[in-house]
């Protein structure tokens, strides 16, 4: 159940983004970012749509938190790795529940709540890459290469011009929606890791 609550939080994330942006005539793929799209407020069905899918993007990153703690893994940047994925979460939720930018009644919360984000996910990618290392080697490389490239390439979107933000903010999302994939269907194939981790290995 939490493997596939994972997959199909992403894959519902990639639907309701491409709909929303299907029918709204006010925000586009490239020019506009996913923020943009939750944000707009002309389309409240767009909006609407786009913060269901964040939602749900959210439901798997815990799916993924708790199938990875459910494989009771007695180390120190595992269990780190996961509080980070948690902090994942609750950037992007408060990134949908309190809009995109701010309502004016409050604090700009929005690019604070990225910048956390752009640190926790590559250091959860980094620091559960170890184990996935010593379970599959040529896994454990995509998952450090991974990380590494997200840590370079998510602080340059502030650099990108606003024309292209959103196809490369979407770009940087497809990463992140692949490593949640492939730790569903890590965990859909092996819930209790019990194929590839010895006890010695578990808490």
């Amino acid at each position: 159940m939490l493997g596939g609550t994972a997959i199909a939080g992403c894959l519902i994330a990639i639907v309701l983004d491409f709909v929303g942006i299907g029918l709204s005539d006010r925000v586009g793929m490239i020019r506009d970012t996913i923020s943009d799209l939750a944000a707009a407020k002309q389309d409240t069905v767009v909006d609407d749509l786009a913060d269901v899918g964040l939602f749900a993007f959210v439901i798997g990153v815990l799916a993924t938190s708790a199938g990875l703690l459910r494989w009771r893994i007695e180390r120190l940047d595992w269990k780190i790795g996961v509080v980070a994925l948690a902090i994942v979460a609750v950037c992007v939720t408060l990134i949908a529940g309190y809009e995109a930018y701010t309502t004016g009644d409050g604090p700009v919360i929005h690019y604070r709540l990225v910048y956390v984000l752009g640190v926790a996910f590559p250091l959860a990618v980094l620091l559960t890459a170890g184990q996935f290392w010593e379970i599959n080697k040529a896994l454990g490389i995509a998952l450090y290469v991974g990380g590494a490239l997200w840590l370079v390439l998510g602080p340059l979107l502030f650099l990108v011009p606003t024309a292209y933000d959103g196809g490369y903010e979407r770009m940087l999302a497809a990463l992140m929606l692949a490593w949640f994939i492939t730790m569903g269907v890590m965990i859909w194939d092996d819930p209790d890791i019990v194929h590839h981790v010895s006890e010695e290995q578990r808490a």
